[in-house]
């Protein structure tokens, strides 16, 4: 058998094993990690005398694909994942997603949620200071919640997960509350990335320029920023350890942390194996096997619950405007030949809006649309698609908004993972669909998604719990800076969405999550393709890297290099 599809086995294998349940600190959490071993495998209490935490340090190297470098590393604008990641570096959130899937106090020692669910208050530390010397207290968390509501500054998606915030009250010196006019129950898992940035710095530059110069109360100073290329973050020495992933005191051991970002993946393959990086993040498909028996470096794997590489239809223009249409490019996906062809079966398939590793997956979508070229063929001329001039690509003939005779051709626009689209234009080639695929940066895909100028457009959203669905498909959304891309309109969707987000009875908001997956795919609202398993190779002279609850988190406060 294939390595790399036993290896593909083992670790369905290891996350069906991870729900059974995992002690604090274990690496499987809520969204289906493999427990990835830590890089280290010598037990804790036994250092050496010469590994006193005094001699830990290093200089740490991460190579990471380019295209997870950010617009912006101010996560109050910036959207994307790798940005609250980073800022994660130079400033810790009021509380954190663990390993284990469970919130744990950070900034705030803890928090209480009101019986009406209106209201959220946050007692805070005391004994933390901002980068800058800036007192960290209530006034300086208020003002980080107005910074991001504040329409003026841009926020997208933080500002959505915050919620409609009706004031921010600071109770006394160290407490700050939340009041809202409905029960808002998901704000913890926005506030698990939210950094909070010093008053005083954020002050000192316009937005623009803030995102230069970010202050916070994290274990790293920003250092140095060179577009396309990489950014450098320090150790701040006065760090008193306030991420309770931390299991020592006072500053972190690393010297620095530098993030390389690489453009091939054949450079970003072989960057660890050839030592010009500790650790190489989102590893290529390819390049898994090379890390697999190596003596020189541990391969770890995380899975990210959420939506998995989707593709949003835009159902308000031709030619996905047509139900028929979109059940045909459904009916015309297979993605187990996919995940062979191009990852080996190292990727996980997907069917529906979440993936298989969330917590509210509904596994009806399996069925829904079967791979079939046949009947994804009978759609399209029930449609009003046919090839008549006998060029292979079908026309269009009394479609409703077409010009007579104009060929049926959709845009398969990805950030990354364009050989997705690839494979998917051979198949559709064959009954009669020209797929065009196209590589265009973020912006470019904001821009186009708000001018509606698109067909099929790239999506992704990693979060357990089941408010990603409510910022996808909740028509309230569907706004510039919204995340509703797809133009549905769906009543039922929106009203059990409003339940999703005002309720805190997981079980409960877990089922109306699986109403809406099967209505979002009865409308063909969404191309669901492959969730990618994050794959990192790590260097073995790196010691306590730890995986987070989601693929793409991890945490530095432990960690250390070997000579």
């Amino acid at each position: 058998m294939n390595k790399r599809v036993c290896l593909n086995c083992l670790l369905v294998i290891v996350f069906l094993l991870s729900l059974v349940g995992c002690a604090p600190g274990d690496q499987a959490g809520a969204t289906g990690n493999e427990p990835a071993p830590a890089a280290s495998s010598q037990p804790q209490g036994n250092t050496p005398e010469a590994e006193e935490p005094a001699k830990k340090g290093g200089d740490l190297i991460i190579a990471v694909p380019a295209n997870l470098e950010p617009a912006s590393f101010d996560g109050h604008i910036d959207p994307f994942q790798s940005t609250w990641l980073y800022d994660s570096f130079i400033s810790d959130p009021l509380l954190i997603l663990a390993p284990n899937g469970e919130y744990q106090p950070a900034l705030a020692e803890r928090w209480e949620l009101s019986e009406d669910g209106k209201s959220w208050t946050f007692y805070l530390r005391d004994d933390v200071y901002f980068q800058d010397g800036t007192p960290f207290n209530a006034e300086a968390v208020k003002y980080n919640f107005e910074r991001v509501k504040d329409p003026a500054l841009g926020s997208a998606q933080l500002s959505d997960d915050l919620g409609p915030i009706k004031s921010v009250e600071v109770v006394d010196e160290f407490t700050v509350r939340l009041n809202y006019d409905a029960p808002w129950a998901t704000l913890l898992d926005g506030l698990r990335r939210m950094p909070i940035w010093s008053p005083t710095a954020a002050d000192k530059y316009d937005k623009n320029e803030f995102d230069k110069h970010l202050v916070g109360t994290g274990p790293f100073l920003f250092t140095e920023w060179v577009a396309n290329d990489h950014v450098t973050f320090t150790r701040w020495e006065d760090y008193g350890g306030w991420n309770p992933i931390q299991n020592h005191e006072g500053p972190v051991y690393l010297n620095s942390v530098t993030i390389r970002f690489i453009g091939e993946e054949a450079v970003l393959g072989g960057v660890v194996a050839n030592g010009n990086a500790h650790i190489a993040q989102e590893l290529p498909a390819a390049y898994v096997v090379d890390y697999q028996d190596t003596q020189d470096a541990t391969l770890m794997t995380g899975y990210q619950a959420g939506t998995g590489l989707q593709w949003v239809m835009n159902t308000t223009s031709p030619p996905l405007d047509q139900l028929k249409v979109r059940q045909a490019l459904l009916y015309a996906t297979d993605q187990d030949e996919i995940n062979e062809i191009l990852y080996d079966g190292l990727y996980l398939t997907q069917k529906g809006p979440l993936n298989s590793v969330h917590p509210c997956y509904w596994d009806g979508v399996e069925t829904m649309y079967p791979f079939d070229l046949e009947k994804a063929a009978s759609l399209l001329e029930e449609a009003g698609w046919r090839d008549e001039n006998g060029d292979g690509i079908r026309e269009a003939h009394g479609v409703p908004g077409v010009e007579n005779g104009a060929p049926l051709i959709i845009r398969f626009s990805a950030l990354h993972h364009e050989e997705i689209g690839e494979a998917l234009q051979l198949t559709y080639k064959e009954i009669g669909i020209d797929l065009k695929v196209e590589v265009i940066p973020g912006p470019v895909q904001l821009d186009r998604v708000n001018q509606r100028d698109f067909e099929l457009m790239y999506e992704r959203q990693r979060s357990p719990d089941p408010r990603i669905l409510d910022q996808i498909w909740n028509s309230k959304y569907d706004q510039p800076g919204g995340w509703a891309w797809s133009g549905l309109k769906i009543a039922e969707v929106d009203q059990l969405l409003e339940e999703i987000a005002a309720s805190s009875d997981i079980e409960y908001r877990c089922e109306l999550a699986k109403d809406v997956q099967r209505i979002v795919m009865e409308n063909a609202g969404m191309l669901p393709t492959l969730s990618q398993p994050v794959y990192y190779a790590v260097d073995n002279s790196v010691k306590d890297f730890l995986l987070g609850a989601e693929g793409n988190w991890f945490f530095l406060n432990n960690a250390y290099i070997v000579d």
